[in-house]
């Protein structure tokens, strides 16, 4: 009788087991005696408790004293009001916080995890208090409170503008408005929400707007559209549209932003337009210079980039008529090339009578081509899309040159690495713009003792690689500038028969298949999911990186 009584306890036990592994979190069973029924092994990894005081039959009092002494000092509420009191004072205030029907707390212990307790009072007098360690749940509340406050900004911001913007998805129908757009329209957001260009505009307007629209989504090139209008009175307006598309693969989005320019054009005999302010002697002129711009630190000499010497190449006549336009105004020498065979033979050249080159510009066609000739020549090189090239032509030539000839500060230009780690013996490059998942990739790399960098963009990954040639890549798909999917490609590129492949593994949000597809078709290895947590990493590092016996032969190498 009595092995079956303890059969009974075996099995009831194993089955309290299986519902705490269940709920992800800590199971305490206790009698109308506050005596401990059961207590799952959880527990130890969730508070400070010693394994002892975990037995069936031990006191509460006890197992609550053990726990203060541990230093797990449970913040008590009253009135709203938080408090903390002594040994058994807090000891007596927790029993009665079991005995209640139903509480439940979450407190902020002194290991900065958030830890939760539901606790409940059963009829019978037995208590259960479930305990779940909170942490990533509450930085993820966080998050989201930090995103919505960014968002409803965002939106005051939109809305207050004073020209008209409107978002539509790829289907072209209307999923954001500002309040300038309804008043341009004369309707309410209501009415023009989920709207396409059809429901509003006449079948000429709208057949060569949506040719307009379908190819900016399509291509990505912005648009700018110089546009006379008659309202609906009668009365003229002369406005831009700038169309351009924002987003990611397969979630793009196109916006419209126009711009009333009435009250600077006008129109001579012949209805051709002009602006007369621009002739207006008494308006007032400056000009620009990057000597303007750009962060020092307090007492630090300016970094002089005038006559730095920039390599354009690109088949496009277009794209270099406007780079060298742009390096000119920038007091930069500028040369242009037209393919990568010029490249590499205009760089021997360049070494051979000693002339200096210290930037490398190509479009995006040329990029891929061009990585390793630059490599080869330990030379710069950043890759600039033409549709962009008056937006961001001369902030990243200018930047990309301050860093290349030593005047960005750690605070501009900063990647996080271990304190004691060497550029040339990096483990692993993260390639990750969120800061959030930043510091978790930091803390997990650092208890595991590897060696590791930072890139916040596509571009830097690869440029990160190029330098330190790691033994693994963790790649997010959702990078800025050049996305992962890119940056593996751009990789793939440059390694060459004497490189030992690296291992990409790309770092989803979302288990879609398609981006899964696209992860190996670009050059990744393998893939993992978002939230990153030890365990993953664990094995995609015991799977891809290579025995420390052979480390130093992979550092070593050419």
């Amino acid at each position: 009788m009595n092995d079956l009584a303890s059969a009974d306890a075996n099995i009831q036990t194993a089955m309290l087991e299986v519902i705490s592994e269940g709920i992800s979190g800590a199971l305490l069973v206790y009698d109308k005696n506050d005596l401990i029924v059961f207590a799952s092994q959880q527990l130890l990894t969730l508070l400070p408790v010693p394994r002892s005081h975990l037995a069936a039959g031990t006191r509460l009092r006890d197992f609550l004293g053990a726990l203060y002494d541990g230093g797990g000092r449970l913040s008590l509420e009253t009135n709203g009001t938080r408090r903390i009191v002594n040994r058994e004072g807090w000891v007596a205030e927790q029993i009665a916080t079991l005995w209640k029907e139903r509480s439940e707390t979450v407190e902020h212990v002194a290991d900065e995890r958030w830890i939760s307790f539901a606790r409940r009072r059963l009829p019978s007098g037995y208590g259960i208090c479930i305990v779940k360690d909170v942490t990533e749940l509450r930085r993820r509340e966080e998050q989201w409170r930090a995103d919505m406050e960014r968002v409803q900004v965002t939106e005051d911001v939109l809305d207050n503008l004073p020209f008209p913007i409107m978002v539509k998805d790829r289907n072209l129908a209307r999923v954001a408005v500002n309040k300038a757009a309804c008043r341009f329209h004369d309707l309410p957001a209501e009415v023009l929400l989920g709207t396409n260009g059809s429901d509003i505009h006449s079948p000429v307007l709208e057949e060569r707007l949506d040719a307009i629209n379908r190819k900016v989504l399509e291509d990505g090139e912005e648009v700018k559209l110089p546009e006379r209008l008659t309202r609906a009175d009668g009365s003229e307006m002369v406005i831009v549209a700038h169309k351009y598309r924002i987003g990611k693969p397969g979630r793009y989005y196109l916006v419209t932003a126009m711009q009333q320019i009435s009250d600077l054009v006008e129109f001579d005999a012949e209805g051709r337009a002009f602006v007369p302010m621009v002739g207006d002697p008494d308006l007032y002129s400056a000009v620009l210079r990057r000597d303007d711009f750009g962060q020092q630190e307090i007492g630090q000499k300016p970094v002089d980039i005038a006559g730095a010497q920039v390599l354009v190449v690109s088949a496009d006549t277009r794209f270099c008529d406007d780079a060298l336009r742009i390096l000119t105004a920038l007091r930069l020498e500028g040369s242009v090339v037209r393919n990568p065979m010029e490249l590499s033979l205009c760089l021997d050249i360049a070494v051979q009578a000693k002339v200096r080159v210290d930037l490398i510009v190509t479009d995006h066609e040329m990029e891929g081509a061009c990585l390793d000739i630059a490599a080869v020549h330990s030379k710069s090189l950043v890759s600039i899309d033409p549709s962009m090239i008056e937006e961001r032509f001369a902030s990243v030539v200018t930047r990309e040159l301050t860093r290349s000839l030593g005047g960005i500060s750690p605070e501009d230009d900063w990647q996080i690495m271990p304190d004691d780690g060497e550029a040339e013996t990096i483990d692993i490059i993260v390639a990750e713009d969120n800061e959030v998942n930043q510091i978790v990739f930091s803390q997990i790399l650092e208890s595991f003792g590897y060696r590791y960098a930072i890139a916040v963009d596509g571009e830097e990954a690869v440029q990160l690689w190029q330098e330190h040639r790691p033994r693994l890549v963790l790649m997010d798909l959702t990078l800025p500038r050049k996305n992962g999917f890119e940056a593996a490609r751009a990789i793939r590129a440059i390694e060459t028969a004497d490189d030992l492949p690296v291992p990409i593994i790309g770092v989803m949000a979302q288990a879609f298949d398609r981006d899964r597809e696209e992860c190996f078709a670009s050059g990744m290895n393998d893939v993992i999911l978002k939230p990153i947590s030890p365990e993953a990493l664990d094995a995609v590092f015991g799977k891809f990186l290579v025995a420390d016996a052979d480390r130093d032969q992979w550092n070593n190498r050419a």
